[in-house]
């Protein structure tokens, strides 16, 4: 099991490694998710009269251990409801709802992981590095953690994110584009799901 800290640069080649298997429709599609997902956050918050970023924010507190359609679902019916008190993880439930009636977001939300996700859907994937247990097995090379993912530490969490980070100046200066740390991490994080799940598991970059 991967728990020993790996060396920076060695996360940093494992991320690039994984991003260079890509076609370039790959890196096109991965590099637009995260637009995508504000599209949709965009959406919800026009058809329910809300802002896009609680809506952003009901989809963050929703997405952990959901996949990305279930969590837009749910994300749609919470909203549209009111708030739910059933169905899902009641404590994220809670959040959900919080967030729904006006709390603070990022406060709300808590967990790093969760905060970069939603930073990640508000600004399009120009801000935020979320790094989830996939995102955490690219970086370590190490597929058997992936239900078995150590809690990490904010200084740690810090590590992994400035590994995307280095990553995303490398592959931008390779491939003469623009490439954001969170859109490494979509990027590779649609590859790892090619690599190792079948076609329709865990279906997004939540989970």
């Amino acid at each position: 099991m991967a728990t020993t800290p790996i060396a920076p640069a060695t996360m940093t080649r494992n991320i690039t490694r994984i991003f260079r298997t890509a076609t370039a429709e790959e890196v096109q599609a991965g590099a637009d998710w995260y637009a995508d997902a504000r599209n949709v956050a965009e959406s919800l918050a026009f058809a329910h009269g809300t802002s896009v970023e609680v809506a952003a924010g009901v989809i963050a507190a929703l997405s952990p251990l959901n996949s990305w359609g279930n969590n837009v679902n749910l994300a749609a019916r919470l909203i549209a409801a009111g708030g739910l008190s059933a169905g899902y993880l009641k404590a994220n439930l809670a959040k959900a709802n919080a967030i729904l009636g006006g709390a603070d977001i990022l406060p709300t939300l808590s967990g790093l992981k969760v905060q970069n996700f939603y930073t990640g859907i508000i600004t399009a994937g120009r801000e935020g590095v979320c790094i989830d247990r996939h995102a955490y097995c690219i970086a370590v090379n190490d597929r058997s953690v992936s239900n078995n993912v150590p809690k990490l530490s904010p200084t740690r969490y810090a590590e992994i994110s400035a590994a995307y980070v280095r990553a995303a100046r490398i592959l931008s200066r390779e491939y003469e584009m623009i490439i954001t740390p969170a859109q490494v991490q979509s990027v590779t994080w649609t590859l790892w799901r090619r690599m190792w799940w079948s076609e329709g598991a865990f279906d997004g970059i939540a989970a």
